[in-house]
């Protein structure tokens, strides 16, 4: 990368974590020469992605910089902060693990481990879609909604021509499936393959406002370990995973909001 480029993205980033700096804290912070710095900020001034309040003379990151995130998801934003935690939890546990999250009536793949675990039966590309309720993922989401978001989300799969199937199971008894993984804090949902069986765990990402964001899912083969077996090993695992990724996620909410009242 090129020295001044990298140095540059350097310098927005501690803007963005500190709200403002001058060149000397910048050059203190990055140990580059202040004359490299003043030169930098100069560009970046001119290219409109820094000013230089008058009152104190502190540097601040202008709107502009919001564009250079246009066509970036939160989506997108989740999973790149979700990625170095689930290779963490494959490192430990081998098996494959997932990130998914609901779009409309969809389970969708947002990251995952598969090409680095050597025990993954069958891959699934990124962005992959599944029935929501067809999925550890999407009954674990399901499960920790709050209660008129899930009942739109299960209403619209109804009245779905192509998924509406999903919702043969009887009210009733999906109901108490839900309540029993939110007792649980974890799902679990068994499928057959042609190869092997597999038996997916899924826990919830839930942020400090409450909300669930998405699920962290391992897929193991149903005749290597046992279900109690796997649920004393691998959920500990799953919920420290999904904890780290939730306090990502609610930090950055919490800068979008300070962002937002500056």
């Amino acid at each position: 990368m090129i020295r001044s480029l990298s140095r540059g993205l350097d310098i927005l980033d501690v803007l963005n974590r500190r709200d403002s700096a001058t060149p000397a804290e910048l050059a203190e912070q990055l140990e580059i020469p202040r004359a490299t710095v003043y030169r930098i900020v100069d560009t970046l001034v001119a290219k409109g992605f820094v000013y230089q309040h008058e009152s104190d003379q502190r540097l601040r990151l202008t709107p502009k910089v919001r564009t250079l995130s246009d066509g970036f998801t939160e989506e997108d934003h989740m999973a790149n902060i979700s990625r170095p935690f689930i290779s963490k939890i494959t490192e430990k546990l081998v098996w494959p693990v997932t990130l998914g999250t609901i779009s409309g009536i969809d389970l969708i793949v947002r990251e995952n481990t598969d090409r680095s675990s050597p025990l993954a039966v069958e891959q699934f590309t990124i962005g992959y879609r599944m029935p929501i309720l067809e999925t550890a993922s999407g009954l674990c989401i399901l499960a920790f909604m709050q209660v008129e978001q899930r009942d739109v989300v299960l209403a619209t799969i109804k009245a779905s021509p192509t998924h509406g199937k999903q919702t043969r199971i009887e009210r009733i008894h999906l109901q108490e499936h839900l309540a029993k993984i939110r007792r649980d804090g974890f799902s679990v949902r068994h499928r057959p393959r042609k190869i092997s069986d597999m038996t997916a765990i899924s826990v919830p990402i839930v942020t400090a406002d409450g909300r669930v964001r998405g699920a962290v899912t391992i897929r193991y083969a149903r005749t290597s370990v046992r279900l109690e077996e796997a649920i004393e090993n691998f959920v500990p695992v799953l919920r420290h995973g999904a904890d780290g990724i939730a306090r990502r996620v609610q930090l950055h909410i919490d800068r979008q909001l300070k962002s937002l009242m500056a």
